[in-house]
């Protein structure tokens, strides 16, 4: 049985479509795979006790655990799930595969981060001096990313082409993190794109499923 550790009792600050534990439970949504939510009451610090670190090492939320094998960062949860079902994934080996790779590294290590450091800036810390002086260039750099996605979704309704992946449930959740609605209006295919993953059965699961975690009991495992 697929164990997802996801968090329970998130900081109220935090909006539920950001925490990142949304994408493995997405993932096992799309591919109807059977699992269980191992809450962990973050509130009193259960993701750096021995326990869970022995299945993260870094205390980083999500993790899983399939049997004995466990498996931590959300990327490649997602790829295992998808692997591990046939869905939502080009076969091992296979130039379609090496591609969907590309999308999987690109939403997280390109796209993300002027993202994510906008919205800390802008919704986290919008009075530190810090952000007020930043706040333009990192705009700058998240809209330079989103302009280049943009242009990749003109030609297509996903990352891959006319199938949904794995790929589109990390660059759906990487989305999630654009706080100013601005910059989607300037990346008009993005934005419609963004619309139709959130609009899917799966993620509306998976949204209801990750916010069930607060203020949750954990419960003896």
């Amino acid at each position: 049985m697929i164990t997802l550790y996801c968090a329970g009792n998130p900081p109220s600050f935090l909006q539920p479509e950001w925490v990142r534990d949304l994408r493995a439970l997405w993932a096992a949504e799309e591919c109807g795979v059977p699992y269980r939510i191992h809450w962990l009451d973050t509130s009193k610090g259960a993701q750096r006790e021995a326990a869970y670190k022995a299945v993260n090492p870094f205390g980083a939320i999500p993790s899983m655990t399939d049997g004995a094998f466990t498996l931590f960062e959300s990327g490649a949860i997602v790829t295992y799930l998808c692997d591990k079902t046939g869905k939502n994934i080009p076969k091992a080996g296979s130039e379609a595969r090496a591609f969907y790779d590309q999308w999987c590294f690109a939403a997280l290590n390109t796209v993300e981060p002027p993202i994510f450091q906008l919205m800390i800036a802008t919704a986290l810390n919008k009075d530190a001096a810090w952000a007020k002086e930043r706040a333009g260039q990192l705009r700058e750099n998240a809209l330079g990313r989103l302009s280049t996605l943009d242009a990749v979704l003109a030609g297509r309704p996903f990352l891959l082409g006319d199938a949904f992946s794995g790929a589109d449930v990390l660059m759906g959740h990487v989305l999630n993190f654009v706080v100013d609605p601005t910059l989607l209006d300037a990346a008009a295919h993005v934005k419609r794109y963004h619309d139709r993953l959130k609009d899917r059965p799966a993620y509306e699961r998976a949204l209801s499923a990750q916010a069930g975690g607060k203020n949750a009991a954990v419960a003896a495992q």
